[in-house]
């Protein structure tokens, strides 16, 4: 992913002006004109989102019950939740947010905890009945449950750190699903759909972790585009013909967005761009992006 020694690479400093405002004041000098350039007009009012405390987002196990069910069994318990309008599954909890992973609700599988932009990105994906979908970088699971409780798949969930998914299978009876959690994706695909859910700078859930704008460095934001690339290519080989490649970051870098689709589309031949979305923090949830790309 670097560049030539006699080109800019287009994260260089060489490439902006100085920056001024919010922003500066509340980012590593480097980062922000990488973040102007991905967000222009939009760095500002972000940087000021990113400086608030998170919501507590809960996501609505449409399996089990809906939106007015869940905020009556929530209200039950003395927890008061609203429907938000990143996702049709998406409460905010507005009351007694701590009371949630004791309740009822929650032990029985009506809510799990889950931003609402990342709800939106599992509502963008193309799922069909009956669907073999693989998760690729499943951590805790997030995504595989809200996928399975959109359509009847056939799930695996994979990470490159099986710890990660420890919790997934109790989540899953708790939710009512059925999943596969495997360490060799490769044995069980094609896939109609792969979701790969990226590591990255985590810039666009700043709020969640104050420190990760300063554990950032150049040379990890390099190392992670290398990984990202090599998990896009590992992850396409696994996509069936006609089937879809899901690309997600929860980052604000058009580094880590979309030049990482364009590499892609350069590389392999066949892949058409389908769907491409942004989330941004001003709009209640974290930054997210999503590019889901067909198999021909």
């Amino acid at each position: 992913m670097n560049s030539p020694t006699d080109s800019i690479s287009p994260l260089s400093p060489q490439n902006f002006s100085p920056s001024s405002g919010l922003a500066a004041r509340l980012m590593p000098d480097w980062l922000v004109p990488r973040l102007r350039e991905s967000l222009g007009a939009e760095l500002e009012p972000v940087a000021a989102a990113l400086r608030q405390r998170a919501p507590v987002f809960l996501r609505v196990n449409l399996r089990k019950t809906d939106l007015a069910g869940a905020i009556a069994a929530l209200a039950g318990e003395g927890i008061v939740a609203v429907p938000h309008p990143l996702a049709a599954s998406a409460l905010e909890v507005t009351g007694n947010a701590r009371k949630v992973q004791a309740s009822a609700a929650y032990t029985e599988g009506l809510v799990e905890l889950q931003d609402a932009s990342s709800q939106a990105v599992v509502a963008a994906l193309p799922l069909v009945e009956g669907m073999r979908v693989l998760d690729h970088c499943a951590g805790g699971g997030g995504k595989t449950l809200a996928m399975a409780a959109r359509a009847d798949l056939k799930l695996w969930a994979h990470d490159i750190a099986p710890r990660r998914m420890a919790d997934l299978p109790e989540r899953a009876r708790r939710a009512g699903i059925a999943v596969t959690v495997t360490e060799r994706p490769e044995a069980a695909a094609p896939f109609d759909l792969v979701l790969v859910d990226a590591p990255c700078s985590g810039s666009g859930s700043w709020r969640r972790d104050p420190e990760g704008k300063w554990a950032l460095t150049p040379a990890r934001l390099e190392e992670l585009l290398s990984v990202q690339a090599a998990i896009l290519d590992r992850a396409a080989a696994m996509v069936a013909k006609g089937g879809a490649l899901a690309y997600a970051t929860c980052s604000l870098l058009a580094a880590e967005n979309r030049q990482q689709v364009d590499g892609f589309l350069a590389r392999h031949g066949g892949w058409t761009r389908e769907v491409e979305r942004s989330f941004s923090p001003t709009e209640g949830g974290d930054g997210f992006y999503l590019c889901v790309m067909r198999r021909a």
